[in-house]
């Protein structure tokens, strides 16, 4: 079926579509910015919190950043605390 006819039957114009597949195909520069977050995690094992990524990228703020790894799990791994054990064998 050519698009002029898709289009007519859901009602959208020839332009929307053209647009629609256009911003589909690159990606938006907040995409190119979590790809580069997640780059930088994975290079550093995930031992970096936000405050270091952040650093990392000094044109973003840490409650970006710290929003970002939130919503992929990139989140860094804290070590164990150990605890003294005073009174036992």
């Amino acid at each position: 079926m050519p698009i002029q006819t898709v289009c007519a039957h859901l009602g959208v114009a020839r332009s929307s579509y053209y647009r629609w597949r256009k911003e589909a195909q690159c990606l938006s520069k907040k995409n190119e910015r979590d790809q580069a977050i997640g780059k930088v995690c994975a290079e550093h094992k995930f031992r970096y919190g936000y405050r270091k990524i952040a650093a990392l990228f000094p044109g973003i703020s840490e409650k970006t950043v710290q929003r970002i790894m939130q919503k992929y799990g990139w989140s860094c791994r804290v070590k164990v605390k150990k605890r003294k054990r005073t009174g036992q064998p």
